[in-house]
């Protein structure tokens, strides 16, 4: 007779199914963001912050890395597919629309960085 395997605890969501979903509310936020106003702005930073603070704190332990470093490419696609669905900006507003994206790509990974270092922390 083989012994009951312990029910699994914690989350179970790998990370590319993260990586998508924040994608993902990413994309609806810049969408939303661009009909409210021009570019991609506050809420396109709230939208991302909070997508990549979910998927940190949802993801299995082992995909934490993966997580932590897709924000930067998550909004890039998202801005990328968004201009390409909205309007029909140059190369040049491309540029400057991921130039003022930083501040919000950096919001993002540092909220996945912290939430991730405390999971790790509370681990041990």
């Amino acid at each position: 007779m083989e012994p009951a395997r312990p029910e699994p605890t914690g989350s179970r969501l790998r990370g590319s199914l993260a990586v998508l979903a924040m994608l993902l509310m990413t994309l609806l936020t810049a969408v939303v963001d661009s009909y409210l106003s021009t570019g991609l702005g506050l809420i396109t930073t709230a939208g991302l912050v909070i997508a990549a603070a979910l998927a940190t704190l949802l993801v299995r332990r082992r995909d934490l890395a993966t997580v932590v470093v897709s924000p930067p490419l998550v909004y890039i696609a998202a801005a990328l597919i968004g201009t390409a669905l909205t309007s029909s900006v140059g190369l040049a507003g491309i540029a400057t629309l991921l130039i003022r994206g930083f501040p919000a790509m950096a919001l993002a990974t540092g909220a996945a960085l912290v939430i991730a270092l405390l999971r790790m922390a509370a681990r041990r």
